[in-house]
C-alpha cells in the first residue's frame, strides 16, 4: 500500500466540483456554449484522468493506493484522516461513473437545449459526478460517507428540478426522506465498527478483521459489546450497513421512492437512477465483502431481499403503461439481482452487472428520452407506436439494449445475469428459482415495452385528431446511445463463464472476477462445463419465449384480448394489483404516513403552544422579567448603600476563609 500526501485521484471529483461551483455561481451569465464547456469539460476532465489513473494503477503492479490528504479528525483513541485510495474495485466503478456520466451529459446538452434552468442542470449534474466520485474513491467510510450524502443531496436537486410542478417537487423530497431512514441504519453500523475494531478506514478494518482468530472470540473490556462474540457485533453492523444500502439501491422495503424519481429529466434517470447512485449500495456490501464473510445471517439477509426485489418489482414492471416507470421497475429488479450475487458470495459478478447495467439500462432510458423528446413529452407506450420508421436509429440501440437486459446470448446481460443465477444454482436452489422467474418476466415486459413502441403503426395524434409529427433526435442525442449500445453488446466477454472462456485461453474465463479478487474476493463455482451449458441453455431458452410472447401479443398495439382478460375476474384482480403496485404505497400512506401526520399535528396543536411556547418561552420569560423586577429594587443608586454591601461581603468572605 503507497501513501502520499498529493495524488492525481484528487483532481477526479475537485473538478466536477470547481465546474458545479461555477455554473452555480455564473451559470445564469454565461452562454449555453460556455454552459458546455464548462459541464462537459469538468466531466471530460474528470474520465481523463480517472482513466489515466487506472492504468497506471493497472500497469503499475496492482499495489493498493492510499493517499492520505490530512487528519479530518480526531475524538480519543479515533483517528479519521480523509484519504482517497484506488483498487481493483474502485478503479472499475471510477470508469463507470465517470465514463457513462460523460455521455449523459452530452446526451444533455441537446435535450435540455431548450429548458430555461439550463446551467443549473448542469451544475446539479456536476455536483453528482463530484459527489459519486468521492464516494467510489473514499479510503474509508466517513469520506464514503460524505459521497453518499453528496449523492442524496444531488438527488433530491435534480429529481425535483422542475420544482414549481408539486408532484415532481413531491417525488424530490419522497426521494430525499426515505433515503435518510437508509443513511440512519449506515451510520449506526458505521459507529458499531469504529468501536469494536477502533478505525472505519477499509484497509485497516480488513486486517482487524483478519486478525481475530476466530469469528466466535467474545468481544473484552469494549463498552455495549462486552460478552458479545465479535461475529454477533459484526453481524448487527453489516444489517444496519444493509439498511443503508437498501434505501440508496431501492431495495425492499425502501424501494418505493425510484419509480417515483422518474419525476425528473429522463438523462437523470440515466446517470442517477439506473448507471451509478443506486449501485452505491452494492458497491458498498462489495467493499465490506469481509465483513460480510464472517457474517453468514447478514449475507443470507442480503440474497433473499435481493431474490425477492428482483422478482417483486419484475410483476410490477409487467403492468404499467409509462415508459419510465417500467424501466424503474427494470432498474429495481435488476439491483434486486446485483444483492443476490453480493450475499451469495458472487462479489465480482454482483459489481460485473453494475458494470453491464450501467451500459445497458443507461442505453435504454437515453433511448426512452429520445422517444419523449420525439412523441412531444408523451410517456405512455399505449399512444406511441410505429417509431422504428421514424426514429431507426433509436430503435436499433434500443433493441440491442433490451436483448442484453433480457439476457440474451452473447450480450452483455448474458454473461453477468447468468453468472448470478449460478451462483444460485450453486449456493440456494430457491433463489434460483426466484431468478429464473424474475429473468421470464424481465423479456415479457420489455418485449411488451418495444413492440408498444416501435412496432405497429403510429397511434400518437394531435388536437385535431392528426397524426403527430416525429422530432427524429438529432447527432448528439444519437451518439452516446450508439456508444453504450455497443458496450452492451461486448462488455460481457470480460467475464466468460468456464464452459466458454477455456476456448479462448487458459485466463479468458472470469477474467473480471479474478481481476477484483484482491479488492472483493468472491466464492469458487463448482459446477460442471455440462451443467454450465445447460443452465445457460434455459436461461437463453427462457428468455426467449418471454420475448417472443411479449412481441406476439403486442406487436399491433394494445391487445384487446388482454384487455378484456383484465376486466372481470382473477385476471381483473391481478392486474389491479400489478397496476397499483401491490398497494404498497397506500400501506406505508395508511400505517406509517397518516400516524406520523397525526402525531405532527399533535405536537403542532398541543405540544407546540402549550409546552413551547407557554411553558419554555413565556414562562421562562415571566421569570427572567420576574427576576429583572426584583434586583432593580436594590439597585437604589446610594452610593453609600453599595459601598456597605461590598464591606459586607468582603467581610463574610475573609471570615469564611479563616473558618
Amino acid at each position: 500500500m503507497e501513501t502520499a500526501i498529493f495524488s492525481p485521484l484528487l483532481l477526479i471529483p475537485l473538478i466536477p466540483l470547481l465546474g458545479a461551483a461555477t455554473l452555480a455561481l455564473f451559470g445564469y451569465r454565461m452562454s449555453r456554449a460556455a454552459v458546455h464547456m464548462v459541464a462537459l469539460g469538468a466531466c471530460f476532465g474528470a474520465f481523463a484522468i480517472s482513466a489515466t489513473s487506472a492504468w497506471v494503477f493497472f500497469t503499475g503492479g496492482e499495489k493498493p493506493l492510499v493517499y492520505e490528504l490530512w487528519t479530518w479528525m480526531a475524538v480519543g483513541r479515533f483517528t479519521f484522516p480523509l484519504n482517497l485510495g484506488m483498487d481493483q474495485l474502485s478503479a472499475t466503478m471510477i470508469l463507470v461513473v465517470t465514463g457513462v456520466g460523460f455521455l449523459i451529459h452530452v446526451f444533455s446538452a441537446e435535450y435540455m437545449g431548450h429548458d430555461p434552468g439550463y446551467a443549473r442542470y448542469f451544475a446539479y449534474l456536476n455536483f453528482f459526478i463530484f459527489a459519486m466520485s468521492t464516494l467510489v474513491l473514499g479510503g474509508s467510510m466517513p469520506v464514503m460517507f460524505i459521497g453518499w450524502e453528496g449523492v442524496g443531496l444531488a438527488s433530491y436537486l435534480l429529481i425535483g428540478f422542475w420544482y414549481t410542478d408539486p408532484d415532481k417537487a413531491s417525488a424530490g423530497k419522497k426521494a430525499f426522506i426515505t433515503n435518510r431512514v437508509g443513511d440512519f441504519g449506515f451510520l449506526i453500523g458505521l459507529f458499531t465498527l469504529v468501536g469494536l475494531f477502533g478505525t472505519a478506514d477499509f484497509h485497516e478494518l480488513r486486517s482487524a478483521v483478519e486478525a481475530v482468530s476466530s469469528p466466535a472470540t467474545t468481544v473484552l473490556g469494549i463498552g455495549l459489546f462486552k460478552g458479545y462474540t465479535v461475529q454477533a457485533v459484526v453481524t448487527f453492523a453489516c444489517l444496519a450497513l444493509f439498511l443503508g444500502a437498501a434505501g440508496k439501491s431501492a431495495q425492499i422495503p425502501l424501494y418505493v421512492w425510484l419509480p417515483d424519481a422518474m419525476a425528473g429529466p429522463t438523462p437523470v434517470s440515466a446517470l442517477i437512477h439506473a448507471a451509478t447512485m443506486v449501485t452505491a449500495g452494492v458497491y458498498m456490501v462489495c467493499r465490506l465483502f469481509f465483513l460480510f464473510d464472517i457474517a453468514p445471517v447478514a449475507a443470507d439477509v442480503v440474497a433473499w431481499v435481493g431474490g425477492l426485489t428482483a422478482l417483486f418489482a419484475a410483476t410490477i414492471g409487467l403492468a404499467q403503461n409509462d415508459i419510465k416507470k417500467v424501466l424503474a421497475y427494470s432498474t429495481v429488479s435488476q439491483l434486486g439481482y446485483m444483492f443476490l450475487a453480493a450475499g451469495l458470495g458472487g462479489y465480482g459478478v454482483a459489481i460485473f452487472h453494475v458494470v453491464t447495467h450501467a451500459f445497458f439500462k443507461a442505453c435504454l432510458f437515453l433511448g426512452s428520452g429520445a422517444v419523449i423528446h420525439a412523441m412531444h413529452e408523451e410517456q405512455d407506450m399505449r399512444r406511441m407506436g410505429g417509431l422504428k420508421k421514424e426514429i431507426p436509429a433509436v430503435f436499433w440501440t434500443f433493441g440491442i439494449s433490451t436483448l442484453a437486459l433480457a439476457g440474451i446470448a452473447p450480450l452483455s446481460g448474458f454473461f453477468s445475469k447468468d453468472g448470478i443465477l449460478a451462483y444460485a444454482f450453486q449456493e440456494k436452489f430457491p433463489l434460483w428459482v426466484m431468478g429464473f422467474l424474475a429473468a421470464g418476466l424481465t423479456a415479457l415486459y420489455m418485449a411488451r415495452l418495444v413492440s408498444l413502441t416501435f412496432f405497429g403503426e403510429l397511434r400518437a395524434k394531435d388536437e385535431h385528431g392528426h397524426k403527430i409529427h416525429v422530432h427524429a433526435p438529432g447527432p448528439v442525442m444519437k451518439w452516446p446511445l450508439i456508444v453504450l449500445a455497443a458496450l452492451a453488446a461486448v462488455a460481457g466477454f470480460a467475464n466468460m463463464p468456464h464452459a466458454i472462456g477455456h476456448l479462448f485461453g487458459e485466463h479468458a474465463s472470469l477474467w473480471f472476477e479474478h481481476m477484483l479478487d484482491p479488492a472483493s474476493a468472491s466464492k469458487e463455482l463448482h459446477l460442471s462445463s455440462g451443467l454450465e451449458w445447460g443452465l445457460m441453455a434455459a436461461s437463453v431458452a427462457w428468455a426467449g419465449a418471454g420475448l417472443a410472447l411479449g412481441y406476439m401479443i403486442f406487436k399491433d398495439g394494445p391487445s384487446a384480448k388482454m384487455e378484456e382478460l383484465t376486466k372481470a375476474g382473477i385476471g381483473k384482480a391481478t392486474h389491479a394489483l400489478l397496476y397499483g403496485k401491490w398497494f404498497v404505497d397506500e400501506i406505508y400512506q395508511k400505517l406509517i404516513i397518516k400516524p406520523l401526520q397525526i402525531f405532527a399535528t399533535i405536537l403542532a396543536v398541543l405540544v407546540d403552544p402549550f409546552v413551547v411556547d407557554g411553558i419554555l418561552v413565556k414562562v421562562s420569560g415571566h421569570a427572567v422579567r420576574g427576576a429583572g423586577a426584583a434586583l432593580t429594587k436594590i439597585q437604589t443608586g446610594n452610593v453609600q448603600a453599595y459601598a456597605l454591601v461590598l464591606l459586607v461581603s468582603v467581610a463574610t468572605a475573609i471570615l469564611w476563609a479563616l473558618k
